[in-house]
């Protein structure tokens, strides 16, 4: 995986933004590859979840998106270069993808939703080619077939917006979907316009999660898992400094 940080057991790319745009590519190009962004609710299920943690270490990629994710990594002493968010990322990897011929291919979200972003990102960077797009609500006895469907567009990445159970999907499923993959949150729905993201400075401020608790207040449940993180974060640092003052 390369240069990491490892936060709660889940290493965690030190790349930049730059950088892991590269290391993204190269998985394109290999056909083969998860990448996870990590925010701080990710690595905190992966902390107390084992097979979720079993997840996440088996992924190619890694990255710290999010401000708790790059405040983790700050507290404990080995802090990543900057915070790789995934919208970010994902119009990234769309505007290479637009310059280089690759194909995308858009999963999840409700009906509707990965049609409309397909068309956003098609308008931000011509030339885009979209292999496809399917919604994700299906059943799990369909999995199979949809990822069939998807496969049988030819895309050199599948991105995907389908919840934590998306990163098991992507695991699960790596040999077979033959391209990389790379889940990208509420992405579909901002760029389909259903959802709006927070303003520059907000996001430059590490408050992105309060606009969205604002927005969405019923989300109150998922940010609960912000300050339990940060609390285990500290305890990992005040254990490694009592085992160094042993030493």
């Amino acid at each position: 995986m390369g240069q990491t940080v490892n936060i709660l057991g889940v290493e965690v790319s030190s790349r930049t933004m730059a950088e892991t745009v590269e290391e993204a590519l190269r998985l394109v190009s290999c056909r083969r590859g998860q990448i996870v962004t990590a925010n701080a609710e990710i690595i905190y299920t992966a902390h107390r979840e084992q097979d979720f943690m079993a997840v996440l270490r088996q992924a190619e990629l890694v990255t710290a998106d999010g401000m708790g994710a790059v405040l983790a990594s700050r507290l404990l002493g080995d802090p990543v270069p900057e915070r790789v968010s995934g919208y970010d990322l994902l119009h990234h990897l769309a505007a290479a993808a637009a310059k280089r011929g690759l194909r995308l291919f858009l999963l999840g979200g409700k009906p509707g939703v990965a049609e409309r972003a397909a068309e956003k990102l098609k308008t931000l960077y011509p030339g885009l080619q979209i292999a496809g797009t399917r919604h994700g609500y299906f059943k799990e006895n369909e999995i199979s077939a949809v990822l069939r469907e998807a496969k049988a567009t030819a895309p050199d990445l599948l991105l995907a917006a389908l919840g934590l159970r998306g990163e098991f999907l992507l695991s699960a499923h790596k040999e077979e979907l033959g391209c990389a993959s790379m889940q990208v949150g509420g992405s579909f729905d901002v760029l389909a316009g259903v959802a709006q993201r927070a303003p520059l400075f907000l996001q430059r401020a590490g408050l992105e999660w309060a606009f969205r608790l604002y927005k969405e207040p019923w989300r109150y449940k998922r940010m609960l898992s912000l300050p339990k993180f940060i609390a285990a974060v500290l305890l990992t640092r005040s254990q490694r400094q009592k085992k160094e003052v042993k030493k």
